[in-house]
Order: structure tokens, then C-alpha cells, then sequence
């Protein structure tokens, strides 16, 4: 394993040393393609259909007649992406020349005979594995826009940046299981990259505005593309208000010695900042619904489906994970059953447990111009959505625990020595929590290889050389390696026969199991928070 070191400025990574690291790894993609692929796949190949042969009135009321469940219910730009893909030069060639690519790979089928060709699986992965582009673009945005000299380094890229373009949640769920996450979070990660960049002291005065306005806009066009997001809104609504609009840009000379960066200044309203902000940002939201504007209430109705039920089938190892546990031990004893939860009791209560980031997190970030306070306040706020949403899906714990990885990598800096420890619990039992996505045997190696590989890449980087003694940090550890051991027994280990009609067993344990570390560290990150401003 290469030393974690600081190189010099020379030393950074070329684009031939990215375009060769993106080019070796999209090859370990590319063995991937005959694996496992869920229903996803067919629903993002009927997106393709629909963009391709439909007119654009038709994209959120098509169903095939009532032959497919596989129906458009992403937001409109992730929509115009479905159309990029199936109307495209390339594509058309691809048709054009039937022996690389067939016909029906982009028509309109019926769910029970839509099974696609291999050159159809070929063309759907390429896409995925290209799209990852914005993965790296992100992540990279994001991991340079601290101080060099707070960058902590593996060989000449930056360990947060690694982690990131290598994770296995990203790795499983889009080129095994089949989705486009990667090209999300680079999003997502640009976004708040240009935020943290704002906050170096060598930012100009336009840089100020310019690197708010593509924060803001990303932001936007994101939530544009997929509403998992939508929960972060009230981060980037407090942070961009305070940060923003009632702060001046920064002087042209620097701040001496004397009259630091961050500090206080009074608040006063600027409207051309909240104008201008609104303009770029309110435009970038609007744009992309304007073609839909006469049939929001059937687009809203495709977005937000509350009759799908609080958990997923598979419960993902949040708040109602445990609740729904109690739920079915009391259905067992022949006890009451626990109330319903509306959506709208989900919405308040994830309204309430945002409150305190929005303020010790991203009010006081925007405030002091720290960097630390905004991405703590941006994984609070992604975790809060994971153990309170409605209707959760277990990948949305990643919303939380990437952007955790740029606060923890960063160079001797015991102010995070219990976040490394709790970025890496949180991890280890997110990624796990992920596992019965890829259930059958012949992904199992994959699964675990990549997941032992990955945790021993993390405890290099966060743990090896962490400010804490050997007993405190064997009591953080070791519990989590028992509940990992058990949980991957249940899972890969113990044939399904002898679990009989309690073969629903490993689920339930891990499910349960996650959240209760999970909920454990979301508390702890709260703490953390307070405790952080309070400080």
C-alpha cells in the first residue's frame, strides 16, 4: 500500500495518469456486464423506448397498454438523458447495423416478453460505465477544493477522491445491479465542491459569485434528475441564504493577519446576490417542466407513488426498519399492532430532525465560512432522509456516507479523529445493509472481495494512524466486526433450506442490525455537530 503523503504540486495526477486509472477500472466494469442485472434494467430500457418512439406528452402516462409496471417516474432531465441516449448519432448507427445493435433492444414491450439481446445488455451497461465520467468530474471537484496542504494523499491522487470513483455501493448497484448513481453524486459532489471552494481564503470576488451560482444551478439540475435529493434543499436553501445573500463578496486585497476570513460581519440583506442567485437557480428548476406544465398532477403522481407503503420490501436499515421489527415481534405475541405511518408524519418528523443541522450546521458553516461545518451539515441532512424518509430504498445511505468520506480524509487533523472512526462504522454496516441487492451465488466473491478490499483501503486511510488509544478504538471496533461477521454468516454462508419457513431470517437480521449501528451513529453525528459550534 502506498504512503499517505503530501506531494508536491508537480506531483499531481496528469489527465493521461485519470484517463488511465478511468480507463483500467471501466475494464474491470466491463467483465461485470454478464452478471446479475435486476428489474431496473428493464425499466431503464423501456425509459429508452418510451423517449425514443413517444412523444413528449405521452412520456408520463405510457404503460404499453397496461403490459408494463416499468412506467417513467423520474423527474424530466433524467428523461432528456433517457432521450440522449436513444436518439443519438452513435445509436442510430448502432441500429442502422444490426448485427451491433437491435431494433428491439429500443422498442416498446410488453413486461412478459421483453427479455433484451446481448448486444442490448452491451449497449446498456457502455452507458453506464461512460456516464461515470461524472462520478470522477465530481469527486475530483470536490476533493481539491480544501487547502493542498489539508489533502491527504495516496500516491498522487487524493485518498477522498480514491474512495469515491472505487466505492463498492457505486460498483454494485449500478454495473451489477443497474442503475446511473454515479452520474448523480458527480453532480451532487461538483455541487458541493464549489461551495467548499468559496470558502478557501485565496477566493477572488469572482469567484464568490460564480462558484455559488454553478453550486446552486448543479443543485437544481439535480433535483431535476432524481428528487432523492429533494430532502438536501432546505441544507442548500439556509447555507446559500446566509452564505450568499447577506454576506459582501470578499475584498479584493486579502484579509490581513488581523481582520481573518471568517470573521463576524454583520448581516445585511445584498438582493442583487438573492437575485440573481434566484434567477440561475429558480431558471435551472423550471426549464425542464415547462414541456409538462399541463400534466403535473399525473408527473407529481408518478414521483411521489405514498401508495407504495412506508418500507420497501426489503427494509432498508433506517427508523421504520425497527419499527416495522416491533411492528411484526407484537403481531407474533398477539399484541397491538403499531399505527400507520402516513407520508405526512414522515415529512414532519424529518422536517424536525433537520432543524438542528440547518442551524449548528449550515447557518453556522455559511456563518464562519467552514468547511468542516458545511459537509458535516450536508451528511446530516442525507442521513436524516435515510432513517425518516418515506418509502426508503437502502442505497440512499450513500447519499450520507460519500460526502463523509472528503470531511474524514484530510491530513493530521484530530478535530475528526471519532468522525474517521464513525465514517468508518457507518460504512461498513451502509455497504452491508446493501448486500442482499446481489443475492444470488455467482456475484458472492464479488461482493465480498470488493467489500474486505474496500474496509482495509478505509481502515489504511482513517484508522491506521488515527490520535486515539488502542483500548477505546478496540471498543469501537470490535463490536462492529462481530455484528459484520455474523450478518455476512446469515447472509452468504447459511444455505436457505435451513432456515425453513424463517427463511426471511437473514434479511430481518441484517436489516435490524444495520440500523441499530446506524441509528447510533446518526446520534453521534449530531452530537458531534452540536458539540463542534458549541465548542
Amino acid at each position: 500500500m502506498p504512503s499517505t503523503s503530501i506531494p508536491a504540486l508537480k506531483d499531481t495526477p496528469s489527465w493521461v495518469s485519470m484517463t488511465a486509472l478511468f480507463v483500467a477500472f471501466s475494464c474491470c466494469k466491463i467483465l461485470l456486464m454478464p452478471s446479475y442485472r435486476s428489474t431496473d434494467f428493464d425499466v431503464h430500457r423501456n425509459w429508452l423506448a418510451i423517449t425514443r418512439h413517444l412523444p413528449i406528452k405521452e412520456w408520463y402516462y405510457d404503460d404499453v397498454n397496461g403490459t408494463t409496471v416499468h412506467t417513467l417516474d423520474y423527474p424530466p432531465s433524467f428523461a432528456y438523458w433517457e432521450y440522449l441516449l436513444s436518439n443519438n448519432p452513435v445509436t442510430q448507427y448502432l441500429i442502422h447495423d444490426d448485427a451491433l445493435l437491435d431494433e428491439r433492444c429500443l422498442q416498446l414491450l410488453p413486461d412478459s416478453d421483453n427479455t433484451p439481446s446481448e448486444a442490448c445488455v452491451i449497449f446498456h451497461r457502455s452507458t453506464v460505465i461512460l456516464s461515470d465520467i461524472m462520478l470522477w468530474w465530481g469527486a475530483w471537484v470536490m476533493a481539491t477544493s480544501s487547502s493542498p496542504s489539508q489533502i491527504l494523499f495516496l500516491g498522487q491522487f487524493p485518498a477522498s477522491f480514491l474512495l469515491t470513483v472505487f466505492h463498492p455501493g457505486l460498483l454494485w448497484l449500478d454495473h451489477v445491479h443497474f442503475q446511473y448513481n454515479g452520474m448523480l453524486f458527480g453532480i451532487f459532489l461538483a455541487s458541493l465542491g464549489y461551495l467548499m471552494k468559496v470558502n478557501n481564503s485565496s477566493s477572488t470576488e469572482r469567484e464568490f459569485h460564480v462558484h455559488h451560482w454553478k453550486a446552486a444551478v448543479l443543485f437544481a439540475l439535480l433535483l431535476t434528475m432524481k428528487h432523492l435529493f429533494l430532502t438536501l434543499g432546505p441544507f442548500y436553501f439556509v447555507y446559500l441564504l446566509r452564505r450568499y445573500c447577506l454576506e459582501p463578496p470578499p475584498p479584493k486585497q486579502p484579509p490581513s493577519q488581523n481582520s481573518p476570513l471568517n470573521s463576524a460581519k454583520p448581516i445585511q440583506l445584498y438582493p442583487l446576490h438573492l437575485i440573481t442567485l434566484s434567477m440561475y437557480t429558480g431558471t435551472t428548476l423550471l426549464v425542464p417542466f415547462l414541456p409538462f406544465l399541463r400534466q403535473m398532477p399525473q408527473l407529481l403522481t408518478r414521483l411521489f407513488p405514498f401508495g407504495r407503503g412506508l418500507v420497501h420490501d426489503y427494509w432498508a436499515a433506517n427508523v421504520w426498519a425497527l419499527y416495522s421489527f416491533v411492528d411484526k415481534v407484537l403481531g407474533l405475541a398477539h399484541g397491538p399492532s403499531l399505527p400507520d405511518v402516513p407520508a405526512s408524519v414522515c415529512a414532519l418528523l424529518l422536517l424536525l430532525s433537520l432543524l438542528p443541522g440547518l442551524y449548528f450546521g449550515a447557518w453556522k458553516a455559511a456563518e464562519e465560512h467552514d468547511n468542516k461545518k458545511l459537509v458535516t451539515a450536508a451528511v446530516y441532512s442525507a442521513l436524516c432522509s435515510f432513517m425518516l424518509g418515506f418509502h426508503v430504498h437502502e442505497k440512499a445511505i450513500l447519499n450520507a456516507i460519500i460526502p463523509l468520506l472528503f470531511l474524514v480524509c484530510n491530513k493530521n487533523d484530530n478535530n475528526t479523529t471519532s468522525l474517521r472512526v464513525l465514517c468508518f462504522q457507518m460504512t461498513a454496516l451502509g455497504l452491508l445493509g446493501i448486500f442482499p441487492l446481489l443475492f444470488r451465488p455467482a456475484e458472492m466473491a464479488l461482493k465480498l472481495f470488493s467489500y474486505a478490499a474496500y474496509m482495509a483501503l478505509c481502515y489504511h486511510v482513517l484508522i491506521e494512524r488515527i490520535n486515539m488509544s488502542r483500548q477505546r478504538l478496540m471498543m469501537e471496533l470490535l463490536p462492529l466486526v462481530a455484528v459484520v461477521m455474523v450478518l455476512v454468516a446469515l447472509l452468504e454462508f447459511v444455505p436457505i433450506r435451513l432456515y425453513g419457513k424463517l427463511e426471511f431470517l437473514p434479511l430481518l437480521c441484517t436489516s435490524v442490525g444495520c440500523a441499530v449501528g446506524l441509528i447510533l451513529c446518526w446520534i453521534r453525528l449530531l452530537l458531534w455537530m452540536v458539540g463542534m459550534t458549541a465548542g
